[in-house]
């Protein structure tokens, strides 16, 4: 397209009668902008026009709070680490992890503050994580990480370092009020016979025992 424009443009002064050769030697400076000025243009429009497609569907995986990967990528990530998992037979464990007792700080200190938290624990727990563990925003205050290759001793030793942080970690929400959250977090590993809900639902499972148990703690299944 960048190229098509001049050429137009040479092909009309041809049909007008133009002699090409006598005019670029009188007019070199227009028929360098025409033949490499425009497509220029067109090649930087192009270029920035793939870079706001490329934001855009990062956006679109995004949760717009935490910066997370939001659940619909946790999904097909995970559809794509089982798949894999059963082709190499690498391990893959996964963590699912949720805030306990949040809706007291929301309730005691507003919803502003809660999101504050929110971030600032999803802060804590990336410095921890690989560059291969994907880390997700799967529900209100709930979180999933993907673990690759990875067994799950080694998964629930990821989840400890993980619940210890964020408990010895104070978070301040405003002047000198701080607030201490802790997590419930519950671990699994892939099993070759079961679909990706029922390895969800297996992690799911083991976070609401870490709750019922006495929370701050960390389940593995």
């Amino acid at each position: 397209m960048g190229i098509g424009a001049p050429l137009g443009w040479l092909l009309i002064q041809v049909f007008r009668g133009v002699d090409l050769a006598s005019d670029i030697s009188t007019h070199p400076v227009l028929y360098w902008y025409l033949l490499f000025g425009t497509a220029t243009v067109f090649a930087g429009f192009g270029f920035y026009v793939g870079l706001q497609e490329c934001h855009l569907r990062e956006r679109s995986r995004r949760d717009h709070l935490t910066k997370l990967y939001n659940l619909r990528h946790f999904r097909e990530q995970l559809n794509i680490q089982i798949a894999q998992t059963q082709r190499d037979g690498m391990p893959l464990s996964l963590i699912f992890f949720d805030l306990d007792h949040f809706k007291k700080v929301n309730d005691k200190y507003g919803h502003a503050s809660g999101d504050m938290v929110l971030v600032n624990v999803c802060e804590t727990v990336s410095k921890l994580l690989r560059r291969n563990e994907l880390f997700a925003r799967v529900g209100g205050e709930e979180f999933a990480i993907i673990i690759p290759h990875d067994t799950l001793e080694n998964a629930g030793q990821v989840a400890e370092r993980i619940r210890r942080a964020v408990h010895e970690h104070s978070i301040s929400v405003g002047g000198s009020t701080h607030v201490n959250v802790t997590l419930s977090l519950g671990v699994t590993e892939y099993n070759n016979d079961e679909t990706a809900n029922e390895f969800v639902e297996r992690a799911d499972t083991a976070m609401y025992e870490a709750k019922r148990s006495g929370r701050d703690k960390v389940i593995t299944k």
